[in-house]
């Protein structure tokens, strides 16, 4: 059996693969957790295409079976190139985050469709498929760490050019009910961890320093405090995103650092406590930022902070004040986004009830592009507004200022990358 994996993206990313200038990536898990998966009895070779660094093969017609996993700005092209591929012969099966909100509409274009995770689905679809006795529909939310397990399988990424491939799993969803936020909606405001031993057993054929792929790996902190120990013992270096519930009490950040943590991404998502409110985010406070920043940096912890703009309360003062507040408060490196409405949330039902979409196309479902009419600023000072602000806070002498008091090659590399995002958008 031969099987071709596919990881889709929207035309921003393609287009970077066309020009032979990739945008920088860490390595997703997902293709490598499938191909960890397919059944041991069955004789099957996979090939992994992951389009946000390479290209599709040109003969498509070898293999027996697609796999195409896809997010929201990825969807369009993964139903075109899965309607391809029907035509060409070949089985296809999609799955991924959007199909998982969207199954019936990812049916059209598929013969089989993945909802929820695949630790349990996948490896029953190819025996399904092997048999001859293929489903349309497989659904599993099962806790996906009660198996065996399953090493993932990191040869898939020889050659691809991941800026970090040392990238490892120990949770899976999150509680908390953002109203934005695609994952704690998939996942139905549940987090499931995978034991401490299975988890170091990943980060041990990483080497010394890992990068955690969970949404929220702070979150179950006492099972989280036991793998902490234990990367401490391996003096693991480790990187990872966390909520700032976490970040906001000190006992847990001195622990964090003693551990190992050399960084955190974290969701600030906004300096507007209205719009945090009506985001249903009420556990990040504004007043408490800047605190929480120098705890961390004061630890030796860098951060990538994230921020959201065109949320519910935003109007167009709020891009010169989030510049501001990043910049004075030094946050390392920063990621903006323009607020999406994902298919499966309820900002999605509540901007679809109120008849405010603009965008019906999913490849601008990418957070780079405006989709629907915010509640106190016009689409354009949207767009301006956001394209300004990554601007400004990447400017070389904003670069120079942020990183002035503790500066590192690292970070410093890490904000051009960023600043080479902010002059192409």
């Amino acid at each position: 059996m031969n099987i071709c994996l596919i990881l889709s993206t929207n035309r921003t990313y393609r287009l970077a693969v066309e020009k032979k200038h990739p945008y920088s990536s860490y390595a997703p898990a997902t293709l490598e957790r499938l191909v960890s998966l397919l059944p041991n009895e069955l004789d099957s070779t996979a090939t992994v295409i992951d389009l946000n660094r390479e290209f599709l093969p040109k003969n498509m017609t070898c293999y027996d079976l697609a796999g195409i996993s896809t997010v929201t700005c990825g969807a369009t092209y993964a139903y075109k190139l899965a309607d391809t591929l029907k035509r060409l012969g070949v089985t296809v099966v999609l799955g991924g985050s959007h199909p998982t909100a969207c199954p019936d509409e990812a049916q059209e274009h598929a013969h089989s469709v993945v909802v929820g995770y695949g630790e349990t689905s996948w490896p029953q679809l190819i025996r399904d498929f092997a048999s001859g006795k293929l489903k349309k529909r497989y659904t599993d939310f099962a806790n996906p760490f009660t198996s065996r397990h399953i090493p993932f399988n990191r040869k898939i990424h020889k050659g691809k050019g991941y800026f970090f491939n040392r990238c490892i799993e120990y949770s899976r969803g999150c509680p908390n009910a953002c109203d934005f936020c695609v994952v704690s909606c998939i996942n139905k405001n549940t987090i499931y961890t995978k034991s401490t031993k299975d988890t170091m057993k990943d980060a041990a054929a990483c080497g010394k320093s890992v990068l955690f792929l969970d949404s929220n790996f702070t979150e179950n902190l006492k099972h989280n405090k036991e793998l902490q120990e234990a990367l401490k013992k391996a003096k693991i270096r480790w990187y990872a995103s966390s909520t700032l519930k976490f970040s906001a009490d000190p006992g847990s950040v001195t622990m964090a650092a003693a551990c190992g943590c050399g960084g955190l991404l974290i969701g600030f998502e906004s300096i507007n406590t209205g719009s945090l409110q009506m985001s249903n985010k009420t556990f990040n406070s504004p007043s408490h930022y800047r605190e929480i920043i120098k705890r961390l940096h004061d630890h030796g912890m860098r951060i990538l902070g994230c921020f959201v703009f065109g949320l519910e309360d935003d109007g167009p003062g709020i891009f010169e004040r989030t510049v501001d507040f990043v910049q004075k408060s030094r946050v390392d490196i920063v990621r903006y986004a323009i607020a999406t409405p994902f298919p499966g949330t309820r900002f999605y039902q509540q901007i679809k009830e109120q008849n405010r979409f603009i965008e019906t196309d999913w490849e601008l479902y990418d957070t780079e592009h405006v989709v629907f009419r915010p509640r106190k600023m016009t689409p354009r000072q949207l767009r301006e507004g956001y394209y300004n602000a990554y601007r400004d806070t990447y400017r070389f002498t904003s670069i120079i200022k942020r990183l002035s008091e503790k500066f590192s090659l690292i970070t410093f590399f890490a904000n051009l990358g960023f600043r080479n995002i902010a002059y192409t958008l």
